[in-house]
């Protein structure tokens, strides 16, 4: 992809809200390890299409973490999909892998595939791909498409796609808050959407549970140039309590030490893979080495899964960043 294709921003194909209208058994999927914008945005257009009168499955592979059980509706996102689908809708994710088991399952339907997203990385791998490099949340044009569905923005649909916005821009500080982004806040807190409970539930609060990972990890911390890394072992999470995979946000707390120009986070799953968290100073783009792996998202947010053993993930993992990193300029 080149730089000016990367800026560009996409408009929605109008095909999409056709098909939606016409459907009537969607599956939505979002993708695994899922954050506060794969959640909010999967939760809003679910409470969109109920609005319709649509009947629609919301599904993860991976469990919701805890930070976003406030959300309405969160108990019924399923990890496996019954049933057959005349509308299949990818969501923040930008290549297939990470849309997991339900993408997967979903690939023999004889049913339109769509991919709405955000990531500069995405592969556009669906019958219909709508990528807006521009918007700093996927929940920013789920909001476009509720418009464009002319679905009364109610305070579920509005509650869902403001925690998105939030959690994506790290409470509107991140390089890609835009003023369509407070725009599309603003109207969302008018239509009845919580900021405060969005901002305290989704990032100032964390289970004890993770707080004890965070403690046994930050010890393993590691220096590699100006590579800061650490690891989230299965033995760790048993040990703490936390079921969820991933790192519950700590790539985002090492990311903020001063002698760090990007930080790591390793997490061995269950299924003989790791989980790669990467997170980058500005000036310092992770996401191509995030793509090369099979991987993808921002440059200064990106992450990929692997298969292998830890020691053999991370030597891969680190040895690409520090050629990346000299390529670009870093120590």
């Amino acid at each position: 992809m080149t730089q000016d294709q990367s800026k560009k921003t996409e408009i929605m194909d109008p095909r999409i809200p056709s098909l939606i209208e016409k459907a009537e058994r969607a599956l939505i999927v979002t993708h695994i390890s899922p954050d506060g914008d794969a959640i909010g945005s999967l939760l809003g257009l679910g409470w969109a299409l109920r609005a319709l009168g649509k009947h629609s499955v919301l599904a993860c592979a991976d469990p919701v973490p805890q930070p976003f059980h406030f959300l309405p509706g969160h108990q019924e996102i399923v990890r496996e999909p019954e049933g057959t689908f005349d509308l299949v809708i990818g969501l923040d994710a930008s290549d297939p892998q990470r849309l997991g088991s339900p993408w997967q399952q979903a690939e023999g339907l004889d049913a339109p595939k769509i991919v709405i997203d955000h990531h500069v990385t995405n592969l556009h791998f669906g019958d219909i791909n709508w990528v807006d490099t521009t918007a700093a949340a996927t929940a920013e044009m789920i909001y476009e498409l509720v418009q464009a569905l002319d679905v009364p923005m109610n305070v579920d649909i509005a509650q869902c796609l403001l925690c998105g916005v939030v959690t994506d821009t790290r409470g509107f500080r991140t390089s890609n808050t835009t003023p369509r982004s407070l725009a599309i806040a603003t109207r969302l807190m008018e239509a009845g959407a919580d900021l405060n409970l969005v901002t305290e539930q989704a990032l100032n609060r964390k289970p004890l549970a993770v707080l004890r990972l965070w403690g046994m990890a930050l010890p393993r911390m590691q220096m590699r140039g100006r590579i800061l890394w650490s690891t989230v072992t299965r033995q760790m999470r048993e040990e703490t309590g936390v079921n969820d995979n991933g790192d519950g946000g700590l790539v985002n707390v090492l990311v903020s030490a001063n002698e760090a120009d990007v930080a790591v986070v390793f997490t061995e799953r269950e299924d003989n893979r790791v989980e790669v968290g990467m997170r980058a100073k500005p000036g310092f783009d992770v996401s191509q080495v995030a793509l090369s792996l099979g991987g993808g998202g921002h440059p200064q947010a990106a992450g990929c899964v692997i298969k292998g053993s830890l020691e053999e993930v991370q030597e891969l993992v680190l040895s690409a960043l520090e050629e990346s990193l000299r390529r670009q300029g870093g120590e």
